[in-house]
């Protein structure tokens, strides 16, 4: 599951275990900055996901709102299949934290972004169509 605790640095969610800080607004969209737990790449996400899975704990952001701020040398892009779907997962290779996973102009994050940015998760949207394409089941009510 996705573990989340709290330390010194802010919170480190397990899944992609990207530490998060919620900061100020960037170009009127609030945003919050996420790193590896080593602090070599940091990432900004701006605005709000485009859908959420409460149940899998997970957000789809456009890829345009996210930003690498940091660490560029230190980014690893490796593939990863879930069933049929192809998926590019970025990591730090200096400590090999899970920051996200993008497919065709699309970045799944922990659901702990939404929440450090301050958004109600009910009021957000899901969206079987983004799920399904990063290759997680439809739920089962």
């Amino acid at each position: 599951g996705l573990a989340s605790f709290g330390t010194s640095r802010g919170v480190c969610v397990g899944y992609h275990r990207a530490w998060i800080n919620r900061e100020n607004t960037m170009s009127n969209n609030l945003y919050a900055r996420a790193e590896c737990g080593c602090g070599a790449v940091a990432l900004l996400v701006a605005g709000e996901p485009e859908a959420v899975d409460p149940r899998l704990r997970l957000a789809w952001w456009p890829e345009t709102a996210l930003q690498l701020t940091q660490g560029a040398d230190w980014l690893e892009l490796t593939d990863e299949r879930r069933g049929e779907h192809r998926l590019l997962v970025e990591s730090c290779r200096r400590c090999g934290d899970r920051l996200m996973v993008s497919r065709d102009g699309w970045v799944e994050t922990t659901l702990e972004w939404v929440e450090r940015l301050g958004l109600e998760v009910s009021t957000l949207r899901a969206s079987d169509a983004l799920r399904e394409s990063f290759g997680h089941a439809r739920p089962v009510d």
